[in-house]
This record gives C-alpha cells, sequence and structure tokens, in this order.
C-alpha cells in the first residue's frame, strides 16, 4: 500500500462490514505445514529462469512504482485481470473430487505494510480451520526490518477429496486497524472486499520446470500466478495489484504432477533406453518361441 485515493471513496467504505483479524491464525507449523526453501529449484533452467516466474523476482526496492501491469514487475508481459482463471477453478474442481496438493509460492513483495498470507479450510480467514503461513513478510534488504521471506519460499497444503470447495488463500493488508482481509479463491469471504476485487490473476499459466520428488525428475509444471492488492481502510488503494506476487501449482495427493508434464531431455534417454531394451527382449522371446527345423 503506497498512495492515496479520494475521500469519497474512504466515506464509501464507512458503511461496509468490517471484520478484520486483529491477531494471526497460528502457523502452519502447528497443522503440519513447513516453509520449504527454493533449494533443488534453483537455477536458470528452472525457477530462475528469466523469461518464466523468476521475472517477478523483486523486493521492496521498488516500492511505490510498479504496478502489477509494468514492466518493473512483469517484464515478459503477462495479461492480468481480475477474473479469476476458469482454468484454476477446473483443477480445484478435480483436486474437491480426487484430493490434491496445493503450493503456493513466494514471488515478490513491495508493500509499506508487512502483510501476511495463510489458507483457510473452511473459507473464512478467521477461526480454527485457519493458518498463517507467511508472516509480515518483508523481502527488501535495505529495510531496517529483517527480511523474513525469499523468492522461492513455499508450501504445500494437502486436501482430500471434498475439502477442496472451501479451501482459500487469505492476504491480510498487516495486522492493524487499518487493514483488511482478503480470499483470493473466493472474494465475496474478504473483508473489506473492495470491487472489483483485491487480487489480479495472471490470465496465462506458464510451464515452470520444477524438481519432483515424487517422480524423482524434473517435469515442466503449469504454474499460475497472482498479485495482491492490500487495500488500506483509512486511506485507500493505489490499486497496483503488487503488493506481494504469488505462483500457484496443483499436484495429486501423492505429489506427482496433476497436469500434462514434459520431461527433461535427460528423461527421454531415460525412456528411449528403457524401450530399446524391452524391444530387444521381446525379439528374444520370440526366437526362442519359434520351433526349430531337422534335417
Amino acid at each position: 500500500m503506497k498512495t492515496l485515493i479520494t475521500l469519497a471513496a474512504v466515506a464509501a467504505l464507512a458503511g461496509t462490514g468490517y471484520a478484520q483479524m486483529t491477531t494471526l491464525p497460528p502457523a502452519s507449523s502447528t497443522d503440519g505445514v513447513a516453509i520449504q526453501h527454493i533449494g533443488l529449484n534453483t537455477g536458470v533452467t528452472h525457477w530462475d529462469a528469466p523469461s518464466n516466474i523468476s521475472s517477478f523476482r523483486v523486493d521492496s526496492t521498488t516500492e511505490g512504482t510498479a504496478r502489477i501491469t509494468t514492466v518493473a514487475y512483469n517484464p515478459i508481459g503477462l495479461a492480468f485481470s481480475t477474473s479469476f482463471p476458469g482454468s484454476i477453478q477446473q483443477t480445484l474442481d478435480t483436486i474437491n473430487l480426487k484430493g490434491g496438493i496445493v503450493r503456493t509460492i513466494f514471488l515478490a513483495e513491495s508493500a509499506t505494510w508487512h502483510d501476511s498470507l495463510g489458507y483457510t479450510y473452511s473459507g473464512a480467514f478467521a477461526g480454527p480451520q485457519s493458518f498463517t503461513a507467511f508472516n509480515q513478510m518483508e523481502a527488501n534488504p535495505a529495510s531496517p526490518s529483517t527480511v523474513n521471506v525469499k523468492f522461492g519460499d513455499y508450501f504445500d497444503v494437502s486436501l482430500l477429496a471434498g475439502t477442496a470447495s472451501k479451501f482459500d488463500l487469505w492476504y491480510q493488508g498487516e495486522n492493524a486497524t487499518n487493514g483488511g482481509d482478503y480470499t483470493l479463491f473466493h472474494p465475496s469471504n474478504s473483508s473489506n472486499s473492495v470491487a472489483p476485487g483485491n487480487a489480479m490473476w495472471a490470465q496465462q499459466s506458464l510451464l515452470t520446470n520444477t524438481w519432483n520428488a515424487t517422480v524423482g525428475a524434473y517435469v515442466d509444471i503449469t504454474t499460475y500466478l497472482v498479485g495482491v492488492e492490500d487495500w488500506r481502510l483509512d486511506r485507500g488503494s493505489d490499486r497496483d495489484y503488487s503488493d506481494a506476487v504469488f505462483a500457484l501449482q496443483f499436484y495429486t495427493i501423492t505429489g506427482a504432477p496433476d497436469l500434462q508434464v514434459v520431461p527433461e531431455p535427460a528423461t527421454y534417454g531415460l525412456v528411449g533406453a528403457a524401450a530399446l531394451l524391452a524391444l530387444v527382449a521381446l525379439r528374444r522371446r520370440s526366437r526362442k518361441s519359434q520351433p526349430t527345423s531337422g534335417a
């Protein structure tokens, strides 16, 4: 949150419902969900690829200047809209039917406030089924506050069948009187929710080369981006939607890729070698099964 808007807009908010969390929900670690670091995804052929999610790798030094649609945050020119991508909804519907994993990856932060991100199983950001993942984020190394979140930090939430319909990610405009609580998948649960919403979604997905421990290989994973705006009650909003930027990936309940994947060239080699061995074995069996003719 950086600049001001008209007093008329602030006055209009006076009549809206407001139930901002004064105390953040417990840490995700109490739910068995740990923050993981970039790890094996480091490298220009993986998450550090300059033409992929790494292009959004900026910190608070861009504060006050960068809207999500500008080159400062979006050098690869993705189209963003407040419309929720239908492909994400379809994926969530599949997870609700079969179970699955939602991965949330931190990319960038530019808010003056130290905003927080968490998740909820009930759809409400407050209550016993809500947890805090990234607590009061700060990514600017020049800030007097300690950096506590870096590009590539992520967390995975496992969802059993039937639980994804109410699952949501929430974002809080700091734990303060004038902040707000915003849900990303179901924005109508936000408070205060400011039309047309507090999140802008990339309308094109990216294929991001990611290490997958379940299959033991790097695979290209369909990845979605979202930028969040931390509306402020006493001042309004600059509507830059870049107070924090995250990437989302989805997996099966076993952790395997949930979408069509493209193996790396090395993987193709292994597949080809296995196919060749299978062909040789098949020919040997065929020869042994043929009857021999006498003199």
